[in-house]
């Protein structure tokens, strides 16, 4: 593979509508502070504390009584690789 730029984009929305489920609900269950759902549920947050993002896996697994992976809400974009 040649190198080429690989982003990280959340697919949390998506997960959340795929579900019917809102940031609101997961804010309740996953005890992760609304202000950084809420601007990961916008896409707006680049960076993540790995402690955080058990707590949004534990919440949506609380919320949808399955296993959640970590491909559900994070998808790995590369541009430009062969």
């Amino acid at each position: 593979l040649e190198n080429g730029v690989m982003t990280v984009k959340w697919k949390l929305k998506a997960f959340l509508d795929l579900n019917q489920l809102t940031a609101y609900a997961l804010w309740k269950a996953s005890g992760v502070s609304k202000t950084t759902l809420y601007a990961i549920n916008a896409d707006r947050m680049d960076g993540l504390q790995f402690d955080t993002l058990g707590k949004i896996i534990g919440g949506l697994e609380a919320l949808t009584k399955r296993q959640v992976a970590l491909s559900d809400v994070l998808d790995v974009v590369r541009e430009g690789a062969t």
